[in-house]
């Protein structure tokens, strides 16, 4: 008589891990990437990495976070020179907090796709100066500015154990930088700016 020999180990969701998806409690990350500068910012900026931290909350379909990260772009060209002045830039600092909801979509017991949104506020430190040849006083300008911040976002998501999983994620973030300058305090500048990010966290929940 043939042996009838159970399947229930090779079925894909869970795995012999007992890994599932993550739809209760909370977490841990600790995530890395890089932000890519877009459009008009991206003729000033390098892309330059980041690093983040999250405290998730695992709600079913949903799930809420929140993040705190930090990213220092550099300029493309330091020093720009001609027509008599010459410019001069500084690095970029940025500081990130931010609030952010997603919806999770279960394709297996392990593996979901999600899409949500950030919101939160950046906090750069900035500097640009022109310097005339002709001996005219320079004209500074710099600042710590906070700018309110969004970002759409998608990824996707699996768990290694019931305790470790893996997020990839991409955003695309809007904020705006501002200027003051120091000769002149009437005189301002602001610009709404964007930038790609990809990136991959270690979640850890509990």
């Amino acid at each position: 008589m043939a042996q009838h020999r159970s399947t229930r180990g090779l079925t894909y969701g869970g795995g012999g891990n007992g890994a599932t998806n993550f739809s209760d409690g909370w977490g841990v990350a600790f995530g890395t990437g890089v932000d890519v500068p877009q459009g008009e910012f991206n003729s000033f900026f390098k892309p330059a990495i980041n690093v983040n931290t999250s405290i998730y909350r695992f709600l079913g379909p949903l799930t809420v976070d929140f993040n705190v990260g930090y990213r220092n772009f550099q300029p493309d060209e330091p020093v720009v020179e001609g027509d008599g002045i010459t410019q001069k830039n500084t690095n970029m600092p940025a500081f990130s907090a931010s609030f952010g909801v997603v919806y999770n979509i279960d394709i297996a017991d392990n593996f979901r796709v999600y899409g949500g949104v950030n919101t939160g506020a950046y906090f750069t430190n900035f500097g640009l100066a022109y310097v005339f040849d002709n001996g005219l006083d320079p004209i500074v300008f710099d600042g710590y500015k906070t700018s309110l911040y969004y970002a759409p976002k998608a990824g996707i998501s699996f768990p290694l154990t019931t305790r470790l999983g893996i997020n990839i994620e991409s955003k695309y973030n809007f904020y705006t930088q501002k200027a003051e300058s120091q000769t002149d305090p009437s005189d301002s500048r602001s610009a709404n700016w964007n930038s790609f990010t990809i990136g991959a966290e270690l979640v850890i929940k509990f």
